[in-house]
């Protein structure tokens, strides 16, 4: 049905656990078997739901016995997202860094509620009420998280359709033009600025410099984590209006950070094309990513 959606590294991590878990239809997708197939502690008591390791390693969720089984539910993907993903304690971590997790835990609870996987194979109705219906029935949620899985899917297929046809449209133009600048002179461009009084090793902000055709023709791009980038200097800094980038916009995944260029030019438009990244979030996702490989290495 949706045949240009392309899932995000965080989808495609939960469809991986899901199925190296036998996970494979919404019927599966309960506490008890996700406890079992994990090799989970569950235990409910009268407290707000929360997760922990205890010494030997073993994962322990507990969930607030007071709410609904719905909830429960919800609660305890959301702790099994941090089991999964997340390090340290948030009363110690920087504000920025808990609010990244909660974020990543709030997606995680929506990916793994509806994996994409599933639904694709559902024959969801053309008209949007029944189709969030549909999905509120099978996967056994609420209209609320129903309405907001189905208007996501949505609105990246659209995406997807409308980079297609400016992709067509941009080309033409190009195609057009008797002296086209060479290949060479598209493409992103990235500099650093190292802050002297800052405690990082590396640069503590990249300046990201989008094109045009980048912003058309790529859903996401790579970051150049490592690699030798021209500098920017405070005053350079000041001067160009930067827009920051927010910390679901950057993924990790085997090593691998990238920045999704399709939700910027969808939150933005083609208008923006100068944004910057705090490194500290970049730091935190690798440090992040290199702990699951770890763990998933086990």
């Amino acid at each position: 049905m949706f045949q240009r959606y392309r899932k995000t590294h965080l989808e495609d991590y939960v469809e991986q656990l899901f199925l190296q878990h036998s996970i494979l239809s919404p019927e599966d997708i309960t506490i008890g078997s996700i406890s079992e197939g994990m090799n989970i502690k569950t235990e409910y008591a009268a407290i707000k739901s929360t997760s922990l390791r205890s010494a030997s390693g073993k994962h322990i969720i507990i969930l607030d016995k007071r709410n609904s089984s719905q909830k429960q539910r919800e609660d305890f993907l959301h702790e099994l997202g941090h089991l999964l993903r997340h390090e340290g304690n948030q009363i110690l971590l920087p504000k920025p860094f808990v609010q990244y997790q909660e974020e990543d835990a709030e997606q995680f609870v929506l990916y793994a509620l509806m994996p994409f996987f599933m639904i694709d194979a559902l024959e969801l109705s053309p008209d949007r009420k029944q189709a969030i219906q549909q999905l509120s029935d099978v996967f056994a949620v609420g209209i609320s998280l129903a309405s907001k899985r189905y208007d996501q899917i949505v609105r990246r297929e659209f995406d997807a359709a409308i980079t297609a046809t400016k992709t067509v449209a941009i080309g033409k133009r190009l195609n057009s033009v008797k002296e086209v600048k060479p290949i060479d002179a598209y493409g992103p461009q990235f500099k650093v600025y190292y802050d002297p009084t800052g405690t990082m090793d590396g640069p503590s902000q990249m300046v990201v410099f989008l094109d045009e055709r980048t912003q058309i023709n790529c859903r996401e791009i790579e970051l150049p984590i490592g690699e030798r980038l021209p500098e920017i200097d405070p005053d350079e800094l000041n001067e160009i209006e930067c827009t920051p980038v927010q910390s679901t916009d950057i993924g990790c995944f085997d090593g691998v950070v990238t920045l999704s260029v399709n939700e910027l030019v969808f939150r933005y438009g083609l208008s923006k094309r100068k944004f910057i990244i705090n490194m500290n979030v970049v730091d935190m996702l690798i440090a992040r990513d290199q702990a699951v490989s770890r763990r998933l290495s086990w």
